[in-house]
């Protein structure tokens, strides 16, 4: 992603057009149940190839109401509904990707594992988008830049011919804002016991899980939370949680023929071996992956 210049002084909230750039690596979190019932929970994030993120509490949401079954290991496999991320490509071109499983991480972060499911132009070989991570909090001053969907809706019609048309409306929504607060070990023991930092910035349902981006163009977080003062003349103040925890979390999603097949590894394998672009790996505390080689703080 490119260096973000001129952001604006005060915090700022922005609808965007349904194709923006931005969309590429930003989808829609939809639960499908039979019968074509179907209803868009919240914001997710290409991260690699057939990877993404979405916050915790979205997928535990869909757990909830609808359930799944999850494993000894922690992974969660989807098998009662189907859940499924929605692309919009500029053109526009549209993919639907099926999550196959996913893996809850100890904070407000879920890892996504995806496969195709449909497309208007099937034939069109894919190309990742993949953003630069920044695992770590920034420094309180910076400005952050968040993006979700919200005021979502979705209705399905059947043709004569059987055929189904499914209609998305949505808002994608751009809140910029400024970093006030960074809690390393978490906010409190309730509401937001992980890593995690405040911005003063609006954030609105639908958007958990979207992605904040810093002012180089890093992910350096996902939409958590939001806090309600009453006061109509206090500035919005809103949490995003902190990326590093995710990187402890064991996986199962095959890597390529230079890697064995069928195995499970901490994500932060992915960073090391380069198949996850982390601008600030060597910055991680060691205590933290005891086991890893991250190179000189700061490499």
């Amino acid at each position: 992603m490119p260096i973000v210049h001129n952001l604006p002084e005060t915090p700022a909230f922005l609808d965007e057009k349904a194709d923006s750039p931005i969309s590429e690596v930003a989808l829609r979190v939809v639960v499908e149940r039979k019968d074509w019932q179907l209803n868009v929970i919240g914001t997710a994030t290409l991260i690699g190839g057939h990877l993404a993120v979405t916050a915790r509490h979205v997928l535990d949401h869909a757990i909830q109401a609808y359930g799944a079954k999850q494993k000894a290991d922690g992974q969660v496999e989807i098998d009662s509904f189907e859940l499924k991320l929605y692309q919009v490509l500029p053109g526009p071109v549209y993919r639907i990707w099926k999550v196959y499983a996913a893996w809850p991480c100890a904070t407000d972060i879920a890892l996504l594992h995806l496969g195709l499911d449909r497309a208007t132009s099937p034939d069109e070989k894919v190309a990742w988008k993949q953003p630069r991570l920044r695992v770590l909090s920034p420094p309180v001053g910076q400005k952050v830049v968040a993006f979700g969907y919200r005021e979502s809706r979705i209705s399905v019609t059947e043709a004569e011919d059987g055929q189904h048309h499914i209609e998305l409306n949505d808002r994608p929504t751009t809140s910029i804002g400024t970093v006030t607060q960074a809690y390393p070990s978490g906010r409190d023991a309730v509401m937001l016991p992980f890593p995690c930092f405040e911005v003063e910035a609006r954030f609105d349902p639908g958007m958990s899980g979207g992605m904040v981006i810093d002012e180089t163009g890093a992910l350096c977080g996902l939409i958590c939370a939001s806090l309600q003062t009453g006061d109509p003349n206090a500035p919005p103040i809103s949490y995003v949680a902190s990326l590093w925890p995710m990187l402890k979390t064991i996986i199962s999603v095959d890597r390529g023929d230079r890697y064995p097949r069928g195995v499970s590894y901490p994500l932060i394998d992915l960073a090391i071996d380069g198949l996850l672009f982390v601008n600030d790996l060597h910055d991680l505390d060691p205590a933290q992956f005891p086991d890893k080689r991250l190179g000189p703080a700061g490499g």
